[in-house]
């Protein structure tokens, strides 16, 4: 369910201590969570018709609560988008049942409707200050250095308080640092660079070279090396030359500042 122009580093990969300047300032492990934070609900489904998302997310709520039976059933609607959810929960644990029920449901034809359906943190408003969102980014690019997503059996909750914490520490260094909450996965970006920055050469067959022109991006690529997935470096695993699988850091990467999609506004 892409809701972000980023990219998303997920749970796969190995997870390893921390080096270099960037991932030293990274203190958020040990914290405890905010109980408001804890409140989860189970997103069932995203329309992005823009004509018709409106009508058709409040169709399929009164659908599934009138013929279906499930009960608890609310729309979020945003620019561009309207997001079908079904209950509230204390913790991920409780939706589970619920969530077996939407990923198991069939329409008439067979379709798995909501086969790719999620626990997320309920939807609310943004968390951290409004001129840090990279939304309000004026540039093209921007550096993507930071994931933080919630593990609930590593004990490891509020992940978008942690993204505007990892802000907060960012900018207090003086790096122009930015956040940007997902529906199940917060992004920490540093910088906000021109689409002259970079120049981009199609070699074919859907490949690309990219050259950074700008100093200041080399710059922050040698501050922040390494990938950072909950406060620790990320390692792919990767072929080597003669066959061995050998890990190997993940890199911080440059993506392009998302426009015209929303962050998730919770």
């Amino acid at each position: 369910m892409p809701l972000i122009a980023l990219v998303v580093i997920g749970c796969q990969g190995d997870l390893a201590g921390p080096s270099g300047p960037g991932l030293g300032l990274l203190s958020l492990g040990q914290e405890k969570v905010d109980e408001a934070e804890d409140h989860y609900s189970i997103l069932l489904y995203v329309l992005t018709d823009p004509a018709t998302h409106v009508q058709a997310a409040e169709a399929y709520k009164k659908a599934l609560s009138e013929k279906v039976g499930w009960k608890g059933l609310f729309v979020v609607h945003k620019a561009g988008r309207s997001e079908l959810y079904w209950g509230r929960y204390n913790s991920p644990e409780q939706a589970q049942k619920n969530l077996r029920t939407a990923k198991a449901y069939r329409t008439l034809n067979g379709t798995p409707l909501f086969a790719q359906a999620l626990v997320v943190p309920l939807p609310g408003k943004d968390i951290g200050p409004r001129e840090w969102n990279l939304r309000n980014a004026t540039g093209e690019y921007t550096l993507l250095v930071a994931v933080f997503k919630d593990v609930r059996e590593r004990n490891y909750v509020g992940r978008r308080r942690f993204a505007v914490k990892y802000c907060r520490q960012l900018r207090e260094r003086n790096y122009d640092a930015y956040y940007w909450h997902g529906p199940a996965v917060s992004h920490v970006t540093i910088g906000s660079f021109s689409a002259n920055a970079v120049r981009v050469q199609d070699l074919g067959r859907g490949r690309r070279r990219i050259d950074i022109l700008d100093p200041r991006i080399k710059a922050l690529q040698k501050d922040f090396p390494r990938m950072a997935f909950n406060g620790v470096g990320v390692n792919d695993i990767v072929r080597s030359p003669d066959g061995r699988r050998i890990r190997i850091p993940r890199k911080t990467v440059l993506v392009r500042i998302p426009r015209g999609e929303p962050a998730d506004e919770r």
